[in-house]
């Protein structure tokens, strides 16, 4: 049996009339009946009762009217639906991230797409900024919000975001009174402060700042997380760089500064393969961090 068939019957019953189903479905009248009694012979029953004058559905017709209803709206659904999914507005998207990222442009570009693609499931990644380049290059991931700059592996890569760095410091810390920090007033501070093996680029990073402003860092504890690293400054184990926007995630016991002589900088960028499927490539063409920043973060975000 094929849909064909279905819809054949399906214009028949509707219309109780082979030369009108005919019509309707833009063949001969000739060829229906045949494609009809073919169903008919299939199945072993009569479908439709025909006289000179008129057109009836047997009650095996009635019966089988509403399946093949049902078949053919399900088949009509998986067309949609497979159509959707070549158009990339129907699947699962991957998104990996940094923590900044949540803290930043993500949510903002999140809803932007969900707004625009609603039959789009979402699964997020919260991963290390070496996890969230693996997952893109594994192909485990269908795009990435990281940080930059990283060892180039071919990526496809745009700047999404940036944003100064700061300086989390105890809440009674003397230099918590100051609008904003030199660099060089931390060269007798502890500090906590990402690993290398983990992260070497931004370690790498925060070293070469304090080492411009003449003093190399006294690192007392090594953290894996932001999050992590703000619990310890807020008990007192030293003080630690993070991006602007971690400023969202209030803590008691903790105080923000800018810094200052230079104001290092936090950037944030979106990476994928250049082999992007149909669902990333609708992604891609919404652009959805792109425009104004969030007003919550815009605040956060101290003049340089």
């Amino acid at each position: 049996m094929e849909l064909r068939h279905l819809r054949y019957f399906l214009a028949v019953a509707e219309e109780l009339h082979f030369g009108r189903a005919a019509e309707h479905l833009h063949i001969v009248q000739p060829a229906l009946s045949k494609q009809i009694a073919a169903l008919e012979k299939e199945l072993g029953v009569r479908l439709l009762e025909r006289t000179k004058r008129r057109v009836e559905l047997t009650e095996a017709g009635r019966a089988f009217l509403d399946d093949a209803r049902n078949v053919l709206a399900q088949a009509d659904l998986a067309a949609d639906r497979a159509r959707s999914a070549g158009r990339g507005e129907r699947g699962v998207l991957v998104v990996g991230f940094i923590p900044p990222a949540l803290n930043s442009v993500l949510p903002l570009a999140l809803n932007r797409y969900r707004v625009e693609h609603p039959d789009v499931r979402l699964v997020l990644r919260e991963l290390s900024n070496r996890a969230a380049l693996d997952g893109v290059l594994s192909d485990r991931i269908h795009i990435s919000f990281v940080r930059v700059p990283f060892d180039d592996h071919g990526l496809c890569c745009e700047p999404v975001y940036e944003e100064p760095v700061v300086v989390a410091l105890p809440s009674d810390h003397p230099l918590a009174a100051l609008e904003a920090v030199p660099l060089a007033a931390l060269c007798d501070e502890a500090f906590v402060m990402i690993p290398r093996n983990q992260e070497p680029q931004l370690h790498d990073y925060y070293i070469a700042l304090c080492q411009e402003a003449g003093f190399s860092p006294q690192i007392v504890h090594e953290v894996s997380a932001t999050l992590v690293g703000v619990g310890l400054v807020a008990s007192g184990v030293g003080v630690a760089f993070v991006p602007s926007s971690t400023r969202v995630m209030s803590r008691v016991g903790v105080t923000y500064r800018p810094l200052r002589d230079p104001t290092p900088r936090f950037r944030l960028a979106a990476v994928w393969r250049s082999d992007a499927d149909p669902l990333l490539k609708s992604f891609l063409a919404t652009r959805p961090w792109s425009g104004p920043v969030d007003a919550r973060l815009r605040h956060l975000t101290p003049a340089v």
